[in-house]
């Protein structure tokens, strides 16, 4: 039931932004990651390993809510509510280490990553309705998104992850970026058709699959 729950308010939630509704948009924007992290402590115990995920999701909330009021120092907010999620998830996947070489690879990957997001943002923000002031706290928080998501696709190396888990997290990272990324071309005067859509869509795909692989967690 509070899976079906979920699903149906997700649904109501994806329709209206995909309509442009933007009252039950807003609405049931809040309630998916609610009922998601509900879900989680009802179903699992949060041991040590899940504790991270779920302050990330706390944060994720709060974010969700920051972001409803238009404003640059609103969105700053929620950016904020959203890093300190980005850090929580990074902790929580790196509670358990790859090996080196595979360590030295990911480094490597993430900061090839860092400058081509550095290069994007400097390459789209010549536009005279880009807001100049934001532009380092995009850069800020692009290094942050990647992070986690590398770190997410690293599950693939880690013991303790069965395989689907750490699929589901790898696909669960890659989307999250994905979702941030549209978010930041819009900053960028950059806005995708039916953008709001696809953002909340790859947004909660990402979390409901971060979270169903940290729930298979031994423990």
């Amino acid at each position: 039931m509070p899976v079906v729950g979920i699903g149906l308010v997700s649904l109501i939630n994806w329709i209206s932004a995909w309509q442009e509704r933007l009252i039950p948009y807003y609405i049931t924007k809040p309630m998916v990651l609610l009922g998601l992290l509900l879900f989680m402590v009802l179903r699992v115990p949060i041991t040590p390993a899940r504790l991270p995920f779920l302050l990330g999701l706390v944060f994720s909330l709060l974010g969700d809510i920051f972001l409803i009021p238009k404003g640059t120092r609103w969105f700053l907010v929620g950016m904020g509510a959203f890093s300190i999620t980005q850090l929580m998830y990074i902790w929580g996947f790196n509670l358990s280490m790859v090996k080196l070489p595979v360590l030295v690879v990911g480094v490597v990957a993430y900061l090839v990553g860092v400058i081509l997001i550095h290069l994007v943002i400097n390459r789209f923000s010549g536009s005279p309705n880009v807001n100049q002031a934001i532009l380092p706290y995009l850069k800020g928080y692009g290094a942050l998104v990647l992070a986690m998501s590398m770190s997410a696709l690293l599950c693939l190396a880690r013991p303790g992850w069965s395989d689907r888990a750490a699929v589901m997290a790898g696909v669960g990272g890659i989307l999250f970026f994905l979702s941030d990324g549209m978010i930041g071309l819009e900053k960028l005067d950059r806005r995708l058709p039916k953008s709001r859509f696809w953002v909340i869509f790859t947004y909660h795909l990402a979390q409901f699959l971060i979270v169903g692989a940290v729930m298979q967690l031994p423990g």
